[in-house]
């Protein structure tokens, strides 16, 4: 029996976010591993965009237009003519309890975390299942969505949505070979993280909440996601792998 690939060689991936943090690293291993990467953020700039060239191209768009979404999956047709693995890790965090969260607040952060996943979704789907017998979807969640801290109402909201889209969706087209599977990150050393939390309350997370003693890395995050989105992750389906050192909850 021959040993399972953890290579992308001859894949295509489209992944979202991917101007900074977990999405960048994502695009960057999957680029070395093999794979040719779409990107697409709407933090890109329009001259990186049109100066990027295979394997790692760049799309602008907002994915919670539809019809941009749309724009940026035709792209990558014309441009690959396949689509094999989605990674879906576009999202902003918002602090604020519900009293605190103003209406326009939780609806931004709903859009981008969950109506942007949904909509690359639902538009890529039909291509990787045209494309192979072998696709993988990893939607990006966070510890968060399993195990909320105050102050985090509308984020938490957003993430543990995610990870129900994540089984719901694992169910749907698992016999036609595509796995949806989701990955829930915990204090990872990203500029979104240093955003939203101070260094000392960092220092506190290190030093008594995560037993190996430090913030992870994007690159680990991005590891995991190279191994579901390979031939070595082949029977794992509708899976929620949380990637935070331990942390204690």
């Amino acid at each position: 029996m021959s040993q399972p690939s953890f290579e992308l060689a001859g894949k295509v991936a489209l992944v979202t976010g991917a101007a900074s943090g977990i999405g960048k690293s994502v695009s960057d291993l999957f680029a070395s591993s093999g794979a040719k990467v779409l990107g697409v953020d709407i933090a890109f700039e329009e001259k990186e965009c049109e100066e990027s060239k295979a394997p790692l191209q760049k799309f602008r768009a907002d994915l919670t237009a539809g019809n941009q979404v749309q724009q940026a999956i035709h792209f990558l047709q014309n441009e690959f003519g396949r689509l094999d693995v989605v990674v879906n890790s576009a999202g902003i965090e918002m602090s604020g309890n519900t009293v605190e969260l103003s209406e326009e607040s939780f609806t931004k952060v709903m859009d981008t975390n969950v109506k942007s996943m949904f909509l690359v979704c639902k538009f890529t789907i039909p291509l990787v299942l045209k494309s192979t017998n072998s696709g993988s979807i990893i939607n990006v969640s966070s510890d968060l969505g399993i195990q909320p801290i105050p102050n985090t109402d509308a984020y938490a909201a957003s993430k543990g949505a995610i990870i129900s889209l994540t089984k719901a969706q694992s169910k749907n087209w698992a016999k036609q070979g595509l796995r949806v599977n989701c990955i829930a990150p915990g204090p990872i050393d990203t500029a979104l993280l240093h955003r939203f939390h101070s260094d000392a309350t960092l220092e506190f997370v290190k030093n008594n909440m995560i037993p190996t003693g430090r913030l992870g890395t994007p690159r680990e995050v991005a590891s995991a996601a190279l191994f579901l989105a390979s031939e070595g992750s082949s029977f794992i389906n509708g899976a929620v792998i949380t990637i935070n050192g331990g942390l204690l909850g």
